[in-house]
């Protein structure tokens, strides 16, 4: 196993790796948040970082660096300050539209940095599943939007959730089911909003890959025909 101090130095090599490893361990930690207040607050400095980390992995030039700052910077002060007053939903609301936009962004750049040429490197590979796990929270962060407004959006199956309440773990869990099509059935879309919101990310999941695999076939017969 390679040392810390080892994956440090190779981090501006590769960053997309980091950005991964940063991603799949507050994947990880999501379920646990809920319940274990050091757990949670430990996932929204993940969140934070996972921001910063996504504008240094980037490396645009300085008119898309500008706009990744100008949305990364209001959400890092708005998970600051949902940090800080968790319940109030003049910072939830903000913080939710924010995410959404800034998932976009860096999914949109991130497939920007990957496509640019026909040659795909080892970082190139990490980005690839970096954007399938952003494209999971962009969905999660809507459908947590939708069930703010209305709680009755999302149904769970009482055994799985005795509490009623809808947590962010959950829709994250929820995201990525529906992203992988695995379909596990204790959570489904109630509401108009939330089934068309749970469509459109269900064909975007599988044209995701569907794409994915022609284009990396493409780059595989171009370098063999070169």
């Amino acid at each position: 196993m390679r040392p810390l101090s080892s994956l440090v130095r190779t981090w501006p090599r590769q960053p997309s790796a980091f950005l991964l490893m940063v991603l799949c361990i507050n994947v990880v930690l999501y379920p646990f948040a809920d319940g274990v207040l050091p757990i949670r607050l430990l996932v929204q400095v993940l969140d934070i970082a996972i921001v910063l980390v996504v504008v240094r992995t980037l490396r645009l030039n300085t008119l898309w660096m500008r706009s990744a700052w100008g949305i990364s910077v209001p959400l890092v002060l708005l998970q600051f300050a949902h940090l800080l007053w968790p319940g109030h939903n003049v910072v939830h609301v903000p913080m939710l539209i924010f995410q959404i936009v800034f998932h976009a962004y860096a999914v949109i750049l991130l497939l920007g940095y990957v496509l640019r040429d026909d040659v795909i490197t080892v970082d190139e590979l990490y980005a690839l599943a970096c954007i399938y796990v952003l494209m999971a929270l962009l969905w999660a962060s809507a459908y947590s939007l939708v069930v703010l407004f209305n709680p009755n959006a999302i149904f769970i199956n009482p055994s799985n959730n005795p509490d009623g309440l809808i947590g962010w773990s959950d829709l994250v869990y929820y995201s990525m089911t529906t992203l992988t099509s695995t379909g596990y059935g204790e959570i489904t879309p109630v509401s108009p909003s939330a089934r068309a919101l749970a469509m459109l990310q269900q064909v975007i999941g599988v044209l995701y890959v569907a794409i994915l695999i022609a284009r990396l076939t493409g780059m595989h017969r171009n370098s063999r025909q070169r």
